[in-house]
């Protein structure tokens, strides 16, 4: 079996994984960044994108397919380091 960077499918669980993260990962860390003197607006960008980055590492290393090759999870976690920070970029900068 040939495996890919991208599962083929994100099931109901693991929305459910990323979502339920990033929303606790916006309660703890956020105020936190905002207490060393970081704004308001990159202390939301770090904090989503810190929660979302783990939250689909494990998603997509665990959950939607637990892959053996090493090259194809270091893939998959460059991929999710991306993806999240630059929707987190987008969500707390450019759609206020």
């Amino acid at each position: 079996m040939v495996e890919t960077v991208v599962p083929k499918r994100i099931g109901f669980r693991s929305v459910f994984v990323i979502l339920l993260s990033v929303s606790i990962g916006l309660l703890l860390l956020s105020k936190p960044l905002v207490s060393i003197g970081l704004t308001k607006e990159w202390s939301i960008f770090l904090a989503t994108g810190i929660s979302s980055t783990i939250a689909l590492a494990f998603v997509m290393l665990k959950i939607e397919g637990p892959v053996e090759d090493p090259s194809v999870k270091k893939k998959r976690l460059l991929l999710s380091v991306i993806v999240s920070f630059l929707i987190s970029f987008v969500l707390a900068f450019i759609a206020k």
